[in-house]
């Protein structure tokens, strides 16, 4: 029972494993796990699966796609190679060997002194990041060679030791062809993937003594004409900077090369061809005719697929620095077949610009003094592969079509501030571009990174996390912007990612960006003097501003505008608004003086038959300065000299250009005005201080008077007052005939 009870557990664990298999198998391209490979999109189905991911070198600068695919068994000599398209259509090898350690077989034209090759790649000191030397050359003699080629191609197990051959170098290689058994077992070489790099005058138009190698010419993309076409010069330089300039050697763009005296000999590319033209020699030339037209005889290095053609041998054995780093790029590049089951394409690019940046005001700050956040997408250029893995007993499977695009991702921002809707900052920012077609920021004021750990340098960097980029942040911070200063301005951004690629430019004025925006209030009397502080109210954007006009001490409000506009008139209880609000603004409050008038009218003597009064009555008028009126009357205590009579008071607001008042006394019947006493303060008032005239009060300055205005009878005390009218005096009454009575 307890052995069926294991059996039964074996089998219920068998089941669930099967099941989690099929599981994986459905969901493998649907989930991504920490550290895991991230889906890509696959084209076409086939016979196994392959993967790509984008991923960026922190060290090196530059993108790649990291492969990784099924194991098939029963791999034949030929292994696995990859094919790369950049539309889908046209398909080219790539090696599957970047950043391990390649071998190179070297047939030297029996001469010692073209011996070099090994030496050449061993003073470049090349290893890869475990310590490995990248490139191992063995040399052979080509006389040895060519007699049993597969005897140094191969092992003893019948398998390939070598990832590339190389034939050269040295002056028409030193007569010699090979054998017609070299040539087979070269092709045979080409076949299974591998590549080759022909010398100086390998292939070449002659008197029939290389015809085994000019069998190469057409796989080569290669036309031969007659063998008097030739150019050649000591100098080349770089026409095309792609990825085979790029590795393991990093060149500079086009860059210009001195190299031992050489040339072509009627060997041209043909225009129809898929061959890659990679460098060109350039004047002053030694030899210069460039054939009939109908191939391209300029060319130092050119690359079809894994076979290639180099002008390195007419010197016969000298070389220099930079031509050797060329070569082991060449070598690094036709190196294509392997045998493992992940890669590195180092071939691929982010050659397209970012998009054009996003700006947007960060929560916080003020008005003159915000921060403004950009962020941009990198756009990236789309690459597919497929792997071809060669059987023994099967045949040629192929994988999946998968495609992936490749990012490098943001770098940063530049941007300029200034008065003009347009800029050229894109182009600047090209300029600033060194001999390898980088942008170095630390050089830039008006440059912002995105935050986070993304810089090498960076003590807390994690190749890891960037090489996926997992989390990656594109949002950079430009601070200190003041609406208030630069509200009219524009703002100018280029995106630059990784690559150094730089979008256009992106032109935002700035006040499309703040989120709130001030009002100034200014206060003025009419006279344009400033009486109280300027103060401001900050209004998010397209919200209303309402503001009642402030009361201020001995001020009424007397109008207002906003910038440049009109004034409006208006009374205290006015409120002031401005609607949907969208730029700073400038309102302005004028207010009129108050000028308290003290008035008491003070009756000197009396009489017996007068009766004394006790209100007086005033006129007060502005003497109509700028012809108008401020006329009013005021009511006012009145009384005998010897009783303390209070003054009367009133308010009345100062109009712009009013600078005196005429008080004019409506003096009683019976009584005569006799002067008066003004004074700019509550002091006791002196009648033998009187002053007799006009009543002008200067209130340019003075905001305040106390007035005294002293009547006296118009009669003698003694003498009753009579009565007189108009009428009186005009129907004669006071000659009428009282005999009668």
């Amino acid at each position: 029972m307890k052995k069926q009870r294991l059996k039964f557990n074996s089998r219920k664990k068998k089941m669930g494993l099967f099941l989690l298999l099929i599981l994986f198998a459905i969901s493998g391209y649907m989930f991504v796990n920490q550290g895991e490979l991230k889906a890509s999109t696959v084209v076409t189905t086939r016979d196994f699966r392959l993967k790509a991911e984008n991923r960026w070198s922190g060290n090196d600068k530059k993108s790649y796609a990291y492969l990784e695919w099924d194991s098939v068994s029963d791999l034949s000599k030929s292994g696995y190679q990859l094919h790369q398209s950049e539309d889908g259509n046209t398909w080219n090898v790539r090696s599957l060997n970047y950043g391990k350690s390649i071998k190179v077989l070297n047939i030297y034209p029996d001469i010692a002194g073209s011996n070099t090759l090994k030496s050449w790649m061993d003073g470049l000191n090349l290893k890869n990041s475990s310590g490995e030397k990248l490139i191992n050359v063995d040399s052979e003699n080509q006389k040895s060679f060519v007699n049993n080629p597969n005897l140094y191609l191969k092992n003893k197990q019948g398998e390939y030791q070598y990832d590339v051959i190389m034939f050269g170098s040295w002056d028409y290689n030193n007569h010699l062809d090979i054998s017609l058994a070299a040539k087979n077992a070269t092709q045979e070489f080409i076949d299974s993937g591998r590549g080759v790099l022909f010398g100086h005058d390998t292939i070449t138009p002659n008197d029939g003594t290389h015809t085994n190698f000019n069998s190469f010419s057409s796989q080569l993309g290669l036309k031969l004409q007659a063998n008097s076409f030739q150019i050649g010069s000591t100098n080349v330089k770089i026409t095309n900077n792609g990825y085979l300039m790029k590795y393991p050697f990093e060149l500079q763009n086009d860059l210009d090369l001195t190299i031992p005296l050489t040339h072509t000999w009627g060997q041209g590319i043909l225009p129809s061809s898929t061959t890659t033209k990679w460098l060109e020699f350039k004047g002053p030339f030694r030899w210069n005719n460039a054939g009939d037209g109908s191939a391209d005889a300029s060319f130092y290095l050119a690359t079809n697929n894994n076979l290639g053609m180099i002008q390195t041998g007419h010197s016969n054995g000298t070389s220099t620095s930079d031509e050797r780093k060329i070569i082991a790029n060449t070598l690094y590049n036709l190196a294509q077949v392997s045998f493992e089951t992940s890669a590195q394409d180092q071939t691929v690019k982010d050659n397209r610009a970012p998009a054009l940046a996003k700006a947007v005001q960060k929560t916080g700050g003020s008005v003159d003094n915000f921060d403004i956040e950009i962020d941009s997408a990198d756009e990236g250029k789309e690459y597919q592969w497929y792997i071809e893995a060669d059987t023994r007993l099967s045949g040629l499977k192929k994988s999946d079509i998968v495609k992936e695009t490749i990012t490098s991702n943001i770098a940063g921002y530049f941007y300029k501030i200034d008065t003009s809707a347009t800029s050229t900052l894109a182009t600047t920012v090209e300029g600033y571009k060194d001999k390898f077609g980088r942008i170095s920021s630390s050089q830039y004021d008006i440059y912002v990174a995105p935050t986070g750990n993304t810089n090498t340098e960076d003590p807390n960097y994690d190749p890891a996390q960037d090489a996926n980029l997992v989390n990656y942040n594109t949002k950079g911070t430009i601070t200190g912007i003041n609406g208030i200063t630069d509200l009219d301005k524009y703002i100018h951004i280029v995106s630059v990612d990784r690559s150094n690629n730089v979008s256009k430019v992106k032109s935002i004025q700035i006040k499309d960006l703040m989120n709130e925006f001030r009002i100034f209030e200014k206060y003025f009397d009419t006279e344009g003097t400033e009486i109280q502080s300027d103060s401001y109210q900050d209004i998010p954007k397209n919200s209303n501003y309402e503001m009642m006009a402030k009361n201020i001490d001995n001020y009424v409000i007397d109008s207002y505008k906003i910038d440049m506009g009109a004034k409006v008139s208006i009374g205290p209880d006015t409120k002031v608004s401005i609607e949907k609000v969208n730029k700073n603004y400038t309102v302005t409050y004028y207010y009129n003086k108050l000028i308290q008038l003290n008035v008491r009218q003070v009756v000197l003597s009396s009489h017996s038959e007068m009766i004394l009064p006790n209100k007086g009555y005033v006129q007060v008028d502005n003497e109509k300065v700028d012809k108008k009126s401020n006329f009013f009357n005021l009511v006012v205590n009145s009384g005998e000299d010897s009783e303390n009579i209070d003054y009367s008071s009133v308010k009345l607001a100062k109009n712009s250009g009013h600078h005196q008042l005429l008080v004019t006394l409506m003096v009683p019947e019976y009584y005569r005005f006799s002067g008066y006493v003004a004074t700019t303060s509550n002091i006791l008032h002196d009648s033998k201080e009187k002053l007799a005239g006009k009543i002008n009060l200067d209130i340019k300055g003075n905001t305040n008077y106390w007035l005294t205005l002293y009547v006296e009878p118009s009669s003698d005390s003694n003498v009753s007052p009579t009565p007189y009218s108009w009428n009186y005096e005009k129907n004669q009454l006071g000659k009428i005939d009282n005999s009668g009575l």
